[in-house]
């Protein structure tokens, strides 16, 4: 997961040398963060379709060697268009790999801890965020940004090969018996399902600028990289260890309550941004819990987002999974240009913030009303007791 996002990272928190490099602007740089998840939402159309029959073990290969090859030829270039088009094939072989992983937790995960192993293997996003904001702008001090794409190159080609080995071919879920025979029964999602896309957008529009513009923003109002990666590290190494905490609260509550433990994540990161929003100018300590906050929520809940899906529709994952993340990767597309967008045209990122905290108190309100429209089915919140063997 951390390896299948990395060139979004690499353009977000080695942002202000490759900005230097290939004298870009702002609104540039937000554009290739967002052509990656952009491709990634419209991919997720076809991953909707394509990963059940391909299974988790080819839709984790395919897309580490995309990512493998794209950052081998962005080292070639300071073309915006190559990176441009980089950019675009990797965050398509993203939709695959998110589906892909969804469908191996769900054939492995013991039956009421989806939540938790959701949240398990969406924490290599904010683990290759904490590698990248620590690392990246010591590494790319010494060996310039291109070194460090050629690095996370090799990667995710021995990615490839250990998926290939060790995950399981099959994109069937664990399902009780009554779940198979709704499946057979009917093919079609819930109603009203159209919601949880709209919640993701929301979500991940309003909270996902804290994954790549949280450094560039510190940067601009006057701090080293060095001391805005690590501001950002605290975040992101933070909620690593809260979203999984809170996973096993949300598995505790039950599937049927889950959706408002969303709402709730969504509120923690909208407290987050409006700190961030309130604090320009003002106190480290004020930025810092600000940062925190927000990337506790965003990562907490972009994980407890995925275990949403996986209660409503636990016969049919990789579709369900591809449909809500077009919304949600569509939010990533939107977001990082608009917030540079909005950064160049006010010369600050007080309307950005602002942009950010409208979207999160929407999407907030949105998932309560998830959470009394898309009913779970009966096997599945019976069977949501959270499971007491090991970890």
């Amino acid at each position: 997961m951390g390896l299948g996002c990395s060139p979004a990272f690499l353009f977000g928190y080695l942002g202000p040398l490759i900005r230097s490099d290939l004298d870009l602007s702002r609104a540039e740089l937000g554009l290739l963060i967002g052509i990656f998840y952009g491709l990634t939402g419209l991919g997720s159309f076809l991953a909707a379709r394509v990963a059940e029959p391909l299974g988790a073990r080819r839709c984790v290969a395919i897309d580490q060697a995309l990512v493998a090859g794209c950052l081998l030829l962005i080292l070639s270039t300071t073309s915006f268009v190559v990176l441009a088009v980089a950019a675009a094939i990797s965050g398509a072989g993203y939709a695959l790999n998110n589906a892909g992983t969804s469908m191996a937790v769900a054939v492995a995960a013991p039956m009421g801890r989806s939540g938790q192993d959701l949240t398990v293997k969406t924490a290599g996003v904010p683990m290759m965020a904490t590698l990248l904001a620590l690392a990246g702008p010591p590494a790319g001090a010494v060996v310039g940004w291109h070194g460090v794409a050629a690095a996370l190159a090799v990667l995710a080609l021995l990615t490839a090969v250990a998926g290939s080995i060790v995950l399981p071919a099959s994109g069937a879920s664990r399902t009780t018996a009554g779940e198979r025979a709704h499946a057979a029964g009917t093919r079609r999602l819930p109603r009203s399902f159209v919601l949880l896309p709209i919640a993701a957008f929301l979500f991940i529009g309003g909270s996902h600028p804290l994954l790549f513009w949280l450094v560039l923003s510190l940067t601009d109002a006057g701090l080293t990289p060095n001391s805005a990666g690590i501001i950002s590290a605290a975040g992101t190494g933070i909620g690593v260890v809260t979203m999984i905490a809170v996973s096993r609260l949300s598995d505790r509550v039950g599937a049927r309550q889950r959706a408002l433990v969303a709402a709730g994540l969504a509120g923690t990161a909208l407290v987050g941004v409006s700190l961030l929003w309130w604090a320009s100018g003002a106190s480290l300590i004020i930025v810092v819990c600000g940062a925190v906050l927000g990337l506790l929520g965003n990562l907490a809940g972009a994980s407890t987002l995925h275990a949403v899906v996986v209660d409503r529709v636990p016969w049919a994952v990789g579709r369900a999974i591809g449909l809500m993340s077009t919304g949600y990767f569509l939010g990533a597309l939107v977001s990082p240009w608009a917030f540079g967008a909005a950064a160049d045209a006010t010369g600050g990122y007080d309307l950005s913030w602002g942009l950010c905290v409208s979207a999160l108190a929407a999407s907030a309100v949105l998932f309560v009303v998830i959470h009394r429209l898309i009913p779970v089915p009966e096997h599945r919140a019976v069977a949501a007791v959270p499971d007491q063997g090991p970890v």
